[in-house]
């Protein structure tokens, strides 16, 4: 009956451990995941917010770039006698060229153009130059 007295509350200690290592054990993985889990997610968020940041700082170049060909375009016109810059519309987008206004005659619309491609950057031209009407 001793032993069985002394016995008793050793077993349930030792079962007590147990249950004890077990929830610790338990709640050990538990956290380990929860960390896991947050730091895919903020591996996740980071990824995303280094792509936005790519992705804006292109589209800056980007307006940049355009604004540099813009300028170049209008450059390259000013300096030809023949044509009036002032009568020459210049917008360019993602490095596409937009040409508009009103020229003295056809050969005008081709030159425009032509100097308006050899500025460096410009991917395509949109000529919507007309010949002015006589009055």
């Amino acid at each position: 009956m001793k032993n069985f007295k002394t016995a008793l509350p050793a077993s349930l200690i030792a079962l007590s451990m147990l249950t004890l290592s077990g929830c610790s054990e338990a709640e050990t993985e538990k956290a380990e995941s929860k960390a896991e889990s947050a730091m895919q997610e903020t591996e996740k968020k980071a990824k995303e917010a280094k792509s936005y940041t790519e992705q804006k700082a292109k589209d800056a170049g980007e307006y940049v770039d355009d604004a540099v060909i813009t300028t170049k375009v209008k450059a390259v016109i000013f300096e030809d006698d023949n044509l009036s810059s002032m009568d020459i519309n210049v917008e360019t987008n993602n490095g596409i060229v937009q040409l508009s206004g009103f020229v003295d005659d056809e050969a005008d619309i081709d030159t425009a153009e032509n100097l308006a491609a050899t500025v460096k950057g410009v991917k395509d031209i949109e000529n919507d130059i007309q010949v002015r009407e006589e009055q």
